[in-house]
């Protein structure tokens, strides 16, 4: 099992924004094939911070999920919306997570190219 965790510290007139995107993010996200869960939360002492928490089945299913539609959406909602942002998986460090993401999103664009050149 999979354990993914993004916190998201949104911009504060951005917040409500982002709590909606991810709010709707997370319902999709449910929805993907090899997701066991996927939670939102807010910070009690801080509702500038945002948390998604996902449980995934293997790191294929991860992997699909990084280069999906919603999740590229998240990536976009995160920039524009946040102030900083991290991911990690299995308790791994930020740097760790984001690049698993980074390698997983790489290759889509690599099999993107393959295609375009058949």
């Amino acid at each position: 099992m999979k354990m993914m965790q993004i916190s998201i510290h949104a911009r504060d007139d951005k917040r409500n924004e982002l709590l909606r995107t991810c709010r709707f993010i997370t319902d999709q996200t449910r929805q993907e094939s090899g997701c066991k869960s996927s939670q939102l939360s807010q910070d009690g002492d801080n509702e500038n911070i945002i948390t998604l928490e996902q449980q995934w089945e293997q790191w294929s299913s991860l992997n699909n999920y990084f280069r999906s539609d919603h999740f590229s959406a998240l990536l976009g909602a995160m920039k524009l919306l946040g102030r900083t942002y991290e991911a990690r998986i299995n308790e791994g460090t930020p740097e760790e997570g984001m690049d698993a993401v980074t390698r997983a999103r790489s290759q889509e664009d690599d099999q993107s190219s393959v295609n375009s050149n058949q």
